[in-house]
C-alpha cells in the first residue's frame, strides 16, 4: 500500500466539499470502502443499537504502520491521489481522506492495525476527534475500526437519527450492495449479536439467491459486453418487476451510483417488454477509463458524470435489448407466462365450477342497469380475448372480461373481509425474501390476518403462510405478499385501498384469455349482481353500449 500523505491545498480545494457524516450508514459505508480500497478478502461489520451505539468493522486488508494510522486521522490525508492529475484518473472508492477524522470528530473512535510484515500492530483511541492513546498490540493482519457513541458531543445531530430499525436498515441496504459488486469478498453482517448474513465468496447469480431469494435469481439473465466500455451483470426478464427502483442497482468502476442516465438507458432497452409503471430487476456493473468520469461531483460520491452520455446510454440499452430478444433469455409460450396464465385459468375453472353461492333473492339486470334496460341479453362471444358482446334488444354491449372480473373480485373480497373469512391451507406457502422485506412482513402480519392472511416467522429471511383471502389461488397469494413488500416503509394499514386493489385484482381474468359460455354467462351475471358493475376498483369502465340508432348512423342509415 502507497505511503500516506497530506495532500497539499491546490489539491484540496479543488476536492468537493467535506465529507459529512449523517447517519451511521455513511460510517459504514466509508468503513467498508477503506477495507475494500485495502485489498480484502474479509469484511465483518458488527452493529449495536441501529449503529448508534457500536459500529466495528474488520477486514484483513493490507493494514497500516503506526505513522499512517496516525496520518490517516488527519483531514485530506490520503494514499490514494498525490497530484492535481490524480483526480481525473481516480479508480479506488475513497479518495478525499475525509471520512476516518470526520468519523472520528463524532464519535469514540478505536483502530487497531497490523501490516503483515509487523511483528506488532498499532492501537489508537480518539475521541471527538483528539487522540488519547497510541499503544503497540498484538493483532492479525488488517484493520479494525470500532465507532462507539456516534453523535455523543453533537446531541442535535443525533436528535434528528430515526429508530433503531430504520437506521439498521439503511447499513443493511449499503452492505448489501457491496456484497453484489465484489461477490469475490466474504461479507458477514451482525446486529446486535444476530448474524443477518454470512457470504462466502461465489458468483453473482449465487449471491443474488442468497440476499434476493433463488426465483429472482433463476430469472435473471446475463448480460456482458466488452469494448471501450466494459458491461457485465444480471438483468431480469420481463415478467420479473417491481414497483419501485430498489433492485436497480448501477455500478460504475466498483462503486454504487445513481445515474438517470443509465436508468434511463435500462427502461429503454426493455421497450415495450416492461409493465406499465414498473421497474426491472437489474444490476449492472459497469467499467470505464476514470478519465471518462468525473466521480468528484458530490460529496457522498453517489453520483458520477460521463464525459459522453449519449453513446453510453446508447450502448446499455442496445445490449439489454438484444439480450432480452434472444430467444432462449425471454418466457416462451410453453415455459413461461402464458403457461402461468393458462395454470391460472384452470385454478379458476374448478372455483367457477364449484361457487355455487347464489343470493336469496335474484335481482333483475334491469335493477342494475336501469337506463340500459338491455334485458334480455344474448351472449354472442369474444372479440380478441378480452371483449365480451352481447345483444340487447337497444343493441350492443361490450364488456371488458378483466375490468369485470376486478370489480367481482374486489366486492367479494370486501365481504370476506368485513366477515373475516380465511381459507386455511393444509400445505403452507413457504416464501423466501430479502432481509428488508422479510423485517417488514413480519412487523405487519397482525395487519394482514385483517386481509385474510396468516403468516408465522420461518426462520433466515423465510416466513410460512398458513392462510390466505378465500379468493385467491396459492400461487396468487404468493405474488400478492411479494408485492405487499414492496409497497414502502408505511404501515399496512396506512395503504388500506391500495392494498385491497393490490388483493383483489390478483387472479383476475386476464386480456386475451378465452373464456367458454358457460365462463362468459357467470362473468356478466356475477357482474350485475355488484353493488357497482360499472367500473373497476381503479375506476375503468366495465362495460360500454352502442345503441342501434347508433349503429344506424355509422353505417349512414340514418343522418
Amino acid at each position: 500500500m502507497p505511503e500516506i500523505r497530506v495532500l497539499p491545498p491546490n489539491i484540496v480545494e479543488k476536492i468537493a466539499a467535506g465529507e459529512v457524516v449523517e447517519r451511521p450508514a455513511s460510517v459504514v459505508k466509508e468503513l467498508v470502502e477503506n477495507s475494500i480500497d485495502a485489498g480484502a478478502t474479509k469484511i465483518a461489520i458488527h452493529v449495536e443499537g441501529g449503529g448508534t451505539k457500536r459500529i466495528r468493522v474488520v477486514d484483513d486488508g493490507c493494514g497500516m504502520s503506526e505513522e499512517d494510522a496516525i496520518l490517516a486521522l488527519k483531514r485530506h490525508a490520503t494514499s490514494k491521489i498525490k497530484s492535481e492529475e490524480d483526480l481525473n484518473r481516480i479508480s479506488t472508492l475513497g479518495f478525499r481522506g475525509e471520512a476516518l477524522p470526520s468519523i472520528a470528530a463524532v464519535s469514540k473512535l478505536t483502530i487497531i492495525t497490523k501490516r503483515k510484515e509487523d511483528l506488532v500492530g498499532t492501537k489508537i483511541h480518539v475521541e471527538g476527534g483528539e487522540i488519547k492513546n497510541i499503544t503497540s498490540i498484538g493483532a492479525p493482519s488488517g484493520t479494525s475500526v470500532l465507532v462507539e457513541d456516534l453523535f455523543y458531543n453533537t446531541p442535535a445531530r443525533r436528535k434528528f437519527l430515526k429508530s433503531e430499525r430504520s437506521e439498521f436498515f439503511q447499513i443493511y441496504s449499503i452492505v448489501e450492495k457491496y456484497a453484489i459488486i465484489y461477490e469475490n469478498i466474504h461479507f458477514k453482517l451482525v446486529h446486535n449479536g444476530k448474524e443477518v448474513f454470512n457470504l462466502p465468496p461465489s458468483n453473482l447469480k449465487a449471491r443474488i439467491a442468497r440476499l434476493w431469494g433463488k426465483e429472482i435469481a433463476d430469472a435473471m439473465v446475463e448480460i456482458k459486453k466488452s469494448n471501450r466500455m466494459k458491461i457485465k451483470g444480471l438483468i431480469a426478464k420481463p415478467y420479473q418487476v417491481r414497483r419501485d427502483k430498489n433492485k436497480l442497482l448501477i455500478f460504475v468502476n466498483g462503486r454504487y451510483v445513481k445515474s438517470r442516465i443509465i436508468e434511463d438507458a435500462l427502461v429503454e432497452g426493455y421497450g415495450t417488454l416492461l409493465f406499465r409503471d414498473s421497474y426491472p430487476i437489474a444490476i449492472l456493473k459497469i467499467q470505464v477509463e476514470p478519465d471518462e468520469i468525473d466521480v468528484n461531483v458530490h460529496p457522498a460520491k453517489l453520483f458520477v458524470k460521463f464525459k459522453d452520455e449519449n453513446r453510453i446510454k446508447k450502448e446499455i440499452a442496445n445490449l439489454i435489448w438484444n439480450s432480452l430478444t434472444k430467444e432462449e433469455n425471454i418466457p416462451s409460450k410453453i415455459g413461461g407466462r402464458e403457461e402461468r396464465a393458462e395454470k391460472i385459468k384452470i385454478e379458476r375453472e374448478k372455483q367457477m365450477v364449484f361457487d355455487v353461492e347464489e343470493p336469496s333473492k335474484m335481482r333483475k339486470i334491469e335493477d342494475f342497469i336501469p337506463v340500459m334496460r338491455t334485458l334480455p341479453m344474448e351472449i354472442l362471444g369474444q372479440v380478441d380475448g378480452t371483449y365480451i358482446i352481447l345483444k340487447s334488444p337497444e343493441g350492443l354491449v361490450i364488456v371488458d372480461q378483466h375490468a369485470a372480473h376486478e370489480r367481482i373480485r374486489y366486492e367479494r373480497f370486501l365481504k370476506d373481509m368485513k366477515d373475516r373469512n380465511i381459507q386455511k391451507l393444509l400445505e403452507p406457502i413457504i416464501l423466501n425474501l430479502d432481509y428488508k422485506e422479510y423485517q417488514f412482513i413480519l412487523e405487519q402480519k397482525g395487519s394482514l390476518r385483517d386481509y385474510g392472511f396468516i403468516i408465522e416467522d420461518f426462520g433466515t429471511n423465510s416466513i410460512v403462510v398458513r392462510g390466505i383471502p378465500p379468493i385467491l389461488t396459492k400461487r396468487d397469494a404468493e405474488d400478492a405478499i411479494r408485492e405487499i413488500a414492496q409497497l414502502g416503509p408505511k404501515s399496512i394499514d396506512e395503504k388500506r385501498d391500495e392494498l385491497i386493489k393490490l388483493i383483489s385484482c390478483k387472479g383476475a381474468i386476464k386480456a386475451h384469455q378465452k373464456l367458454s359460455q358457460f365462463e362468459m354467462e357467470k362473468l356478466i351475471m356475477d357482474l350485475l349482481r355488484c353493488k357497482n358493475p360499472y367500473t373497476c376498483p381503479h375506476g375503468r369502465s366495465t362495460m360500454i353500449k352502442i345503441k342501434n340508432e347508433d349503429l344506424e348512423k355509422m353505417f349512414k342509415r340514418k343522418e
